[in-house]
């Protein structure tokens, strides 16, 4: 079987005054639909404009029923429909449906596409659409985490991306390099960030590093140039560093390396002109960085202390995402006197709690 993420319906043009919204539809065999809702949102953040239709899960199912009171309801809202299979009976039913002008259909639904299109404005055009399917298949591949066979295309993009780190920011090696050709001795991490005058986009606190709500949403929002992972683990581990690069969104730069060597990347000059998403997995590494950079423009705890080992009664538990030992409340509190705008946030669309706030109901 052939199996294709496809754009069925094609040649409208929208206009965003026409409809009141956007609404999606995800409608399959099973339950396929409510699973992957659950997934995107896990990664995306909730989303009321998202309707499941999990066909055929009984005998007693009225499929046509569902998808006509659907319809009905939103007659004046621009519709994304996903289903599963091109020549599956959930699709047929549809078929008829998208003919309406406000209502794009689209099959063989994978988690990419879908991300792309909850994420998208609501007057999302043709072109873009096309453009998420396209990326989206590009999604579809066989890992290699053993230095097995690449394709000449994949050679050239790693290339490409390792080149373009090092010519536009020198956010790698060539920062060191950089740094020895322009002065007798190699630059050192500024002491504390009044000595620094380097400015990063963002600094976020995710104990899983470059992960879904990183590729999918953050850079997104934030318009990131480049990923820098601040974590002495994993820029000594390879099946870590392999790992996390391949999690990071095409057309973005990364890097993985020791905190230390991240201050001294962040504190070259070039590294300032480039839009820089930095990411540590403990609070008490984000503060080191803050301490030797002198200006974030966004200061983020997102995830972190469930997977130290720790037992969690030792822990301070200020959300299910967020498990502070002694040590790392001290950091935090710290942090949070250098900035006082540190945030708590997930995603981009959860609600944005200053920890500040937080740290003063505690006391």
């Amino acid at each position: 079987m052939n199996i294709k993420v496809r754009y069925i319906t094609k040649g409208k043009e929208y206009r965003r005054s026409e409809y009141q919204m956007k609404q999606i539809l995800i409608a399959t065999h099973g339950k396929m639909a409510s699973g992957i809702r659950y997934t995107a949102e896990l990664i995306v953040g909730k989303m009321d404009e998202i309707t499941t239709i999990d066909a055929y899960v009984t005998p007693e199912d009225n499929v046509e029923k569902k998808f006509e009171e659907y319809f009905a309801q939103h007659e004046n809202d621009r519709i994304f429909v996903f289903t599963d299979l091109m020549g599956g009976s959930v699709n047929q039913k549809l078929l008829g449906y998208s003919q309406k002008e406000n209502v794009t259909l689209i099959t063989g639904t994978n988690l990419p596409v879908l991300m792309q299109v909850m994420m998208a404005d609501d007057d999302v055009t043709e072109e873009e659409i096309q453009e998420f399917i396209d990326d989206a298949r590009e999604e579809l591949q066989m890992v290699d985490l053993g230095g097995g066979k690449k394709s000449t295309s994949e050679k050239n993009a790693e290339e490409d991306n390792a080149q373009g780190i090092e010519n536009t920011a020198q956010i790698s090696e060539g920062a060191a390099s950089y740094a020895k050709k322009s002065a007798p001795k190699k630059a050192l991490a500024p002491q504390s960030y009044d000595n620094s005058t380097a400015k990063i986009t963002a600094l976020r606190v995710d104990d899983r590093l470059i992960h879904g709500q990183v590729a999918m949403t953050w850079t997104k929002q934030l318009a990131v140039q480049g990923i820098v992972v601040a974590n002495d683990e994993a820029a000594n581990d390879n099946t870590q560093k392999m790992a996390l690069k391949m999690a990071v969104p095409g057309g973005i730069k990364s890097l993985i390396k020791p905190v230390d060597e991240v201050i001294r990347i962040l504190n070259n000059p070039k590294a300032s002109r480039m839009r820089i998403l930095v990411l540590t997995r403990t609070v008490k590494d984000a503060l080191k960085i803050r301490q030797s950079v002198g200006e974030i423009g966004f200061l983020n705890v997102g995830n972190t202390g469930r997977f130290d080992g720790i037992d969690v009664s030792e822990k301070l538990v200020l959300t299910p995402t967020i498990m502070l030992t002694k040590a790392e409340q001290q950091a935090l509190k710290e942090l949070v006197a250098l900035d006082p705008k540190t945030c708590m946030q997930q995603v981009p669309n959860d609600e944005q709690k200053l920890v500040k706030d937080i740290l003063d109901k505690l006391d």
